[in-house]
């Protein structure tokens, strides 16, 4: 080869080299356009785990504020149910001292009725009360806290403030029974205050009692109250016995029948006078 061929063939060659190398600059300039530089692709990704973790936090405070105000109003519920609660409880206690008072002012005026009566009355008197508790709808018998120790005796009258309860049946030393005035063996003469018809009032057994001896066509009507008559000696005259209820008058009978209702609440029994066979001096 002589002088010329070399120096074309070494032209060609850096002729070769300089595409090849203009290429590789083409083709590394378009990667880097497709792909962006390392730094940028590191501070990126912090960027976005930054952004992220912001928004974490962010949604973690917000569900805190809905758990607060959510939990906020139970709270306040609790505290107004517990609130609620005790102030049933002093309700419930008030209105038992409230029944109770009510009770004692009431006993108060019974017994102030009763006072009254006593000083009334021509023969002596005593103070009782019932000892076995108040009789049962059976039962038509009471067991009272005076006997013979205080005069009482066999027959001795047992009134309450509303009206006449019974009689004593036996007396002991220290207590007495009283048979009631619903007892089949109680009798007692009474009046009609309305129109002075006069009968006997006996006991049946039931909450009842019947109003016996009145001639069929006398004036007897329910509603007419029914006093002591004062017949016997053992009873004050004029004191409460009951109140007519019905009348039953069957077609030639001579007689009527009328239902009396006690006056006295023989279900709430509490104090009690004994009217003993002594006068007052």
């Amino acid at each position: 080869m002589g002088e010329k061929g070399i120096r074309l063939t070494l032209f060609l060659s850096l002729l070769f080299l300089s595409l090849t190398l203009l290429i590789a600059n083409i083709k590394g300039n378009a990667l880097k356009k497709s792909f962006p530089p390392l730094d940028w692709i590191t501070g990126k990704a912090y960027s976005y785990l930054g952004e992220a973790k912001a928004k974490g936090w962010e949604e973690v405070i917000q569900l805190i504020k809905r758990a607060k105000i959510h939990i906020a109003p139970q709270k306040e519920t609790q505290k107004s149910l517990q609130a609620q609660e005790t102030l049933e409880k002093r309700i419930r206690i008030l209105e038992r001292k409230l029944i109770t008072y009510r009770e004692a002012f009431q006993e108060n005026k019974r017994l102030k009725t009763l006072l009254a009566l006593k000083d009334l009355l021509e023969y002596k008197t005593i103070g009782a009360y019932p000892t076995g508790g108040v009789p049962s709808p059976w039962s038509h018998a009471l067991i009272i806290n005076v006997g013979e120790k205080e005069g009482v005796k066999e027959g001795s009258a047992v009134l309450n403030s509303e009206g006449v309860v019974g009689v004593v049946t036996e007396a002991q030393k220290e207590r007495s029974t009283v048979m009631l005035i619903t007892d089949p063996a109680f009798s007692i003469h009474v009046i009609d205050s309305r129109s002075r018809v006069i009968g006997v009032v006996k006991g049946t057994g039931a909450s009842l009692c019947t109003l016996n001896y009145v001639v069929a066509d006398r004036d007897v009507s329910p509603g007419d109250p029914l006093v002591t008559s004062g017949m016997g000696g053992v009873y004050p005259k004029g004191y409460p016995v009951g109140t007519v209820v019905k009348i039953e008058r069957e077609p030639g009978e001579l007689f009527m029948e009328a239902k009396v209702k006690p006056k006295a609440d023989l279900s709430r029994l509490g104090y009690l006078l004994v009217v003993l066979p002594q006068r007052r001096k």
